[in-house]
């Protein structure tokens, strides 16, 4: 039997890509709520008016205004899906580097929650802060970080992101540091639930130092992970200043 030898970099390359599909089934409930909300609300929206068309008593200017409304959540969906783009790595939308890092916390907002670990972010993670950078690279280093936080932490922990931008010219780092959350502090309590024998349980794919940084290395960031705070570089996202590594 003939065997083909797989050089290192296709295997390098199917293993970035074995972290990016499990980042994407751990957000992928957050991205289907997203998409599915236009079209419930439309769906109801079209019964209403299904039924008053049935009646005859639809005045031809709130149809109008439940037209234009339907036409909103066409406009929300279609952006949904249009945003699907951005789990290519090649692809080419920018976006400032703090909202980069917020859109990266709200989708992984309740996987976080339901793992009873609560997010605080300080200076430099407000959207519409930092330089401005391709999008999908960041979002995916930032999303493995907080899959790799829900894998290592125990409940009852924070997590306190910073994002600095350095001198003019200079890579803007990523830091992530953990803190026990305070008893009189405003995190909700998290439940959770217990296991049911009759069920299966879901596998899923740990996240562990080695795969961030797998992961990092593919879409040109630096993870450092061996010590807190964990930081990730964005290292050749932007032009490095002289003489810097």
């Amino acid at each position: 039997m003939n065997r083909t030898a797989t050089s290192p970099a296709i295997a390098a390359d199917w293993m970035a890509a074995g972290v990016r599909h499990e980042i994407l089934m751990r957000v992928l409930p957050t991205l289907r709520h997203d998409l599915l909300g236009p079209i419930s609300v439309a769906r109801m929206e079209l019964a209403v008016m299904r039924r008053r068309l049935e009646r005859a008593d639809l005045a031809p200017q709130d149809g109008l205004r439940r037209v234009q409304q339907l036409d909103a959540h066409l406009v929300d969906l279609t952006r949904g899906l249009r945003e699907l783009r951005r789990w290519d790595p090649l692809d080419t939308e920018r976006m400032p580097a703090g909202s980069i890092v917020r859109l990266a916390l709200a989708l992984m907002e309740q996987p976080l929650r339901l793992a009873g670990l609560e997010v605080g972010m300080e200076a430099g993670c407000e959207a519409g802060q930092g330089p401005e950078l391709p999008l999908a690279p960041l979002l995916l280093g930032t999303l493995a970080l907080l899959c790799h936080a829900q894998d290592g932490l125990s409940p009852g922990q924070r997590l306190r992101l910073h994002l600095a931008a350095g001198p003019e010219g200079e890579a803007p780092v990523l830091t992530v540091r953990t803190e026990r959350q305070s008893e009189t502090g405003s995190a909700p309590a998290v439940t959770l639930m217990p296991g049911l024998p009759d069920l299966p349980v879901p596998v899923r794919a740990r996240l562990d130092a080695e795969a961030v940084r797998h992961l990092a290395a593919s879409l040109g960031l630096h993870a450092v992970l061996d010590d807190e705070p964990w930081r990730l570089r964005v290292g050749d996202l932007v032009p490095a200043a002289p003489g810097l590594p």
